[in-house]
């Protein structure tokens, strides 16, 4: 992917005002089949027991893997995900997520990503499956 193009993404990626803004989920790097998005770990992403909530790594899981999909230039919605929470995301300033697509196909991508903290330290792996909207964009 040239600079250009990927000027082009982080654009796109911060033209929309909606979920990810919302929760602050960042596009960081981005090429061919591969992105990586981040969070920054405020007091709104934790649950009770003061560490990264579920859903907020759920969520950078999605985003990752969906832009890595999306890199082929077709737009994607997330068919199935699953999550394995490795250990609790705390003690950190952000939370970084990267997708790579491992299998594209003609109607589906299957996409995995990881979630680390700021020590590198593994927190979550996701397996996830993208399907292609006919739709191009």
């Amino acid at each position: 992917m040239t600079q250009e193009q990927k000027q082009a993404w982080y654009k796109q990626f911060h033209s929309y005002h909606g979920y990810n803004e919302h929760n602050g989920i960042d596009l960081i790097d981005v090429d061919d089949d591969y992105a990586v998005v981040r969070v920054e770990l405020t007091k709104q992403g934790m649950n009770p027991l003061d560490m990264a909530h579920g859903g907020l790594i759920f969520s950078l899981c999605d985003v990752a893997c969906g832009v890595a999909a999306r890199t082929c230039g077709r737009m994607t919605v997330t068919l199935d995900a699953s999550v394995s929470f490795l250990r609790p995301g705390k003690d950190t300033k952000y939370l970084t997520a990267v997708g790579k697509v491992i299998k594209p196909g003609r109607t589906t991508a299957v996409c995995e990503c990881e979630v680390m903290d700021d020590a590198g330290k593994l927190l979550a792996k996701c397996i996830s499956t993208a399907f292609y909207l006919k739709e191009q964009k």
